[in-house]
Parts: structure tokens; sequence; C-alpha cells
């Protein structure tokens, strides 16, 4: 797999664990649910963006 640039998300989604620990790959379940349950149009398209439509 190729290496990717970590998107950028708005802190505020991820408000209940380390941001800065988050694995975007092992734990892309998680991330699409916080993503699309917290995050505005911006975040959403950053998350497309990461993952296209392999997830």
């Amino acid at each position: 797999m190729e290496k990717r640039n970590k998107p950028i998300f708005n802190k505020r989604i991820f408000w209940d664990v380390h941001f800065e620990e988050i694995d975007y790959d092992d734990k892309a379940s998680f991330v699409f649910c916080s993503v699309f349950e917290r995050g505005d149009v911006e975040d959403i398209r950053q998350c497309r963006r990461y993952y296209w439509d392999e997830k």
C-alpha cells in the first residue's frame, strides 16, 4: 500500500481518544463512524480523500 498523507480532521470529532495517536488504517471503522456522526462537510471530504472508495 502506498504512503498517504493523514487527513486533517477537527479535534472535536475525536474528543474521546488521544487524537495524535489515532491509527487511521487499523481503526478505519472508528474513524468513519466518528467523522460521519460528528464531522462537518469538510471532515467528510477529508475522510473520502484518505480512504477513497476502498472502505
